[in-house]
């Protein structure tokens, strides 16, 4: 199982957009997903709902040895209100998450963690057993201000605890192209971090809120506009699942 970490300590940059679309994108490959929303507000688990499992997510904060049955497609450890008291928890915690995922390595694929948009013990726990991590981001000003913080977190854990973790790159979300302050940011970030670059990006587009809302991949809503958004989607995810079949 290749597990993959969406993670942004800025919210609002789409991370469940990512996430949840990354989830079908491999579901449509074949693969068998485990999902792990470790976001209290939900928004994966609202969206994946059709996959829910019964298990969730905070179990493996507790039990080292989950019991939980694969589905097809797509299976949902999903979030709820007990995610926030985990931050209050023992980092004992932390090797009781990374010894259960590791225990459902050969149930799955692949696995995909949606995590809270705050540094804590849930994202240093995802960073913690992940093998990649995928930093969505937004091109306004105060998107790019925490863009390094965020980066310092991911190969901070990376040198202490997970030597192995990838850093699979940043990508850019919601892009206005009609925008000159995002176009000169997304220039400024290519200059400064091209190595650290997804170079496909995702539009800003209503068709996939509404995807989200439906439970669906943008790409199975019939509109011209919904077909644009998944195949910028598809492209991205092309690159991504590049990137991590390249790593043994």
């Amino acid at each position: 199982m290749k597990t993959i970490v969406v993670a942004n300590q800025k919210g609002g940059v789409g991370k469940t957009t990512v996430s949840t679309h990354l989830a079908f994108y491999l579901r449509d490959q074949g693969k068998k997903v485990l999902f792990i929303d470790l976001d209290n507000q939900g928004n994966s688990s609202f969206t994946l709902k059709a996959s829910a499992s019964g298990s969730l997510a905070a179990e493996l904060f507790r039990n080292s040895k989950p019991d939980v049955v694969a589905k097809e497609g797509i299976t949902l450890l999903a979030a709820d209100d007990s995610l926030v008291e985990l931050e209050r928890a023992k980092s004992e915690a932390i090797k009781h998450f990374v010894t259960a995922v590791n225990h459902l390595d050969n149930a799955f694929d692949y696995c995909v963690i949606d995590t809270a948009p705050t540094l804590g013990l849930r994202m240093v726990a995802a960073l913690t057993v992940a093998n990649f991590a995928l930093c969505p981001i937004e091109l306004e000003n105060y998107s790019i201000q925490g863009i390094e913080k965020m980066l310092q977190t991911i190969f901070g854990v990376q040198q202490r605890h997970n030597p192995g973790l990838t850093f699979l790159g940043m990508l850019p979300n919601r892009f206005n192209s009609h925008s000159a302050s995002q176009k000169e940011n997304m220039m400024e970030l290519l200059t400064s971090y091209a190595h650290l670059m997804i170079t496909a990006k995702i539009g800003n587009r209503s068709s996939i809120s509404d995807a989200l809302g439906q439970g669906i991949p943008v790409w199975e809503i019939p509109k011209t506009a919904a077909r644009d958004a998944g195949k910028e989607m598809k492209e991205v995810f092309n690159q991504v699942i590049d990137k991590t079949e390249a790593k043994p």
